[in-house]
């Protein structure tokens, strides 16, 4: 038999023992206290799925009824409840999944934060462009047409576009808007009997880009590969430009200048 001291953590929720609480556990009790079905939503929902640093000090639930009282530590959320195709359990908490979650959180963040969001989805592999318009044929949703118009960018890569960072994912948004060619991303090139993986590779033009998002090409090793394969690429005739996360995100108008002068064909 198991004796231990009750405490309240919600209401009419309460955890057994002193040990402390986990914050998963925490989210799970905010369910159990909003009643049957609820879940986890919006910022708390991005936080638990990967795609926000921050967590709300208040827990984002969306409850299936109107009525009941207000729960200190809770943050109800009166928008359409999540059908069944829109909710996963992430650590044992019933929470939206992405699609749903980046819905939600359109009427609520800003546009910045939103982009923000869109490509840690997209770094994920989480982001599913049919899945969120399905979604927003449904009931009518705050900032529909702003998140729609943030997506556009990504209606043009093939669906499974492998991404592996958070820079790949800001720049390819970056190429569409200024309507530069659609680039293979972390293509495959055969030079001289090796392969290398190339993060940005437009064949026709030559250009190769890579992406550096800091700490990837610190390791001496990894530079004194990336030398050797430059210089392969640079001898048979590719032109290599690595890009910077700082340059990226300070200068973006100057790198998509460039970029489209690299990519001009030649007069």
């Amino acid at each position: 038999m198991v004796r231990g001291h009750l405490h309240p953590i919600f209401h009419s929720v309460f955890g057994v023992g002193h040990g402390p609480l986990s914050v998963q556990a925490r989210l799970l009790a905010a369910t159990l206290a909003c009643g049957e079905g609820s879940v986890v939503s919006h910022g708390t929902a991005a936080w638990l799925l990967g795609l926000r640093e921050r967590r709300p000090l208040d827990v984002d639930v969306i409850a299936p009824v109107e009525a009941g009282r207000k729960i200190d530590g809770v943050r109800r959320r009166f928008v359409p409840p999540p059908g069944p195709g829109e909710i996963e359990l992430r650590e044992k908490v019933p929470t939206t999944n992405a699609s749903r979650t980046i819905v939600d959180n359109a009427g609520i963040l800003n546009r910045m934060a939103m982009a923000d969001l869109i490509e840690e989805a997209a770094n994920r592999r989480m982001l599913d462009v049919p899945r969120i318009d399905q979604i927003l044929d449904g009931p009518p949703r705050r900032n529909a047409r702003r998140l729609l118009h943030q997506l556009e960018p990504w209606r043009r890569y093939k669906p499974g576009i492998h991404i592996r960072s958070r820079m790949e994912a800001k720049l390819l948004p970056l190429l569409t808007h200024w309507g530069l060619p659609i680039p293979e991303t972390n293509a495959g090139l055969r030079i001289g009997g090796k392969r290398y993986e190339i993060d940005f590779l437009w064949r026709q033009a030559k250009l190769v880009v890579e992406t550096d998002g800091g700490g990837t090409h610190d390791n001496p090793r990894a530079g004194a590969r990336d030398s050797d394969r430059n210089r392969a690429l640079v001898a048979n005739g590719y032109r290599v430009r690595r890009i910077g996360w700082e340059e990226l995100r300070d200068r973006p108008d100057a790198v998509m200048t460039e970029l489209r002068a690299l990519l001009r064909p030649p007069e």
